[in-house]
């Protein structure tokens, strides 16, 4: 299993492992890469690797504070994810229990992502409270403090003011202590904060390590053949496709790429009112839904390009060299663009059944224009 991300992204690892023994650790740095590439797992040990009691090249994974990081349990680790707005403006409780859950199951996989449902941005509050932490006195010896904050780029969503906070961090921040930032989009970030942060680029993971993963995983070989060619190195979509069988999978594709190129508006009011409900009850759902059409139109335009489309064995293939016959002059790349920027925007907590409808129209233009 490639539960190990030290060996999956071992260039990477190469390079933190040099930062580590070169005793010149930065106080910020930015990991940035394709979605579901490693990059908080990576993260994670990087914090461990530092404040291992080993002092080795290697984490040794059994002094008090290994043991601590491997539940994500230490007293310097503070980890930062987008939570959904408190129910009562008063009210203290902050984190919900959810996340409590979501963190023991990242704990035991590093490619576990923690989506709460209706979290679309990181709160002014968990960056003040990180504030009062912060500056606490620690006992000494404790080690060096961390703040990995997941999904970075929702620090700037809405009006940014809880980017403007970090970014005073950034700007003094605190002894001995690491920012690390995650982002699978940079760009979302303001300028000022990226200008502080070292970048830390990280790669897609290779098909082979997500193919061994997928056969521990029990999934067929001929399965995990089909997911290898459409996930493009995302651990996080390999693993939403092998939840469920390959006919499924088939089946909802051919049922959402029938919709968003049909001009049937009964079929519009039903994506439009399902996929709003569906990104407020769960974004991973949401933008796995998304990601399938965008599977498939990838497909259709390597199939243009007279490459293998990667569902030669099903019946999609077809619908693709039909899409491709009948409208050889659509804009794919342009279509995938519109998906990509309605999961962008659905982020920033705008109004879901607009943003899906214009995307339904944008659609329409490039395909039939």
């Amino acid at each position: 299993m490639i539960a190990d991300i030290t060996k999956a992204q071992a260039q990477a690892w190469k390079k933190l492992s040099n930062i580590s023994n070169s005793d010149k650790i930065g106080s910020a740095y930015l990991f940035n890469g394709p979605i579901g590439c490693g990059k908080e797992g990576l993260s994670l040990k990087f914090a461990q690797l530092i404040n291992c009691k080993s002092h080795s090249n290697s984490i040794c994974y059994t002094c008090d504070s290994c043991l601590k990081f491997n539940t994500l349990q230490h007293e310097q680790l503070n980890i930062i994810v987008p939570l959904p707005p408190p129910k009562n403006t008063g009210s203290t409780e902050l984190i919900p229990k959810e996340y409590f859950n979501a963190l023991d199951d990242k704990a035991s996989d590093p490619f576990y992502k923690i989506s709460l449902p209706k979290a679309t941005r990181i709160l002014i509050q968990s960056i003040r409270d990180l504030k009062k932490k912060l500056y606490f006195k620690h006992e000494k010896d404790s080690g060096r403090t961390f703040v990995i904050i997941f999904n970075s780029e929702l620090l700037c969503s809405g009006q940014g003011e809880s980017g403007n906070a970090l970014l005073k961090l950034l700007e003094e921040p605190p002894n001995n202590t690491t920012f690390i930032l995650v982002t699978d989009h940079k760009k979302m970030l303001f300028e000022t904060i990226i200008s502080r942060c070292q970048n830390f680029d990280i790669p897609s993971l290779s098909n082979d390590d997500i193919y061994k993963w997928l056969i521990e995983k029990k999934t067929t070989q001929n399965d995990a053949e089909f997911i290898v060619s459409i996930c493009r190195g995302n651990i996080h979509l390999a693993r939403a496709l092998s939840l469920q069988p390959v006919e499924g999978i088939i089946n909802i594709i051919e049922k959402l790429t029938t919709t968003v190129m049909s001009k049937d508006s009964k079929k519009w009011r039903n994506f439009t009112s399902h996929y709003s409900r569906l990104f407020n009850a769960n974004q991973l759902d949401f933008n796995y839904h998304m990601n399938l059409i965008i599977i498939w139109l990838r497909g259709a335009n390597r199939l243009k390009q007279g490459l293998n489309s990667g569902f030669e064995k099903t019946n999609l293939h077809n619908r693709m060299i039909s899409f491709n016959d009948k409208f050889p002059k659509a804009n794919i790349y342009q279509v995938i663009l519109c998906i990509e920027e309605v999961k962008k925007q659905a982020r920033q907590n705008l109004h879901m059944p607009l943003i899906l409808l214009n995307m339904l129209l944008d659609i329409q233009k490039f395909v039939y224009e």
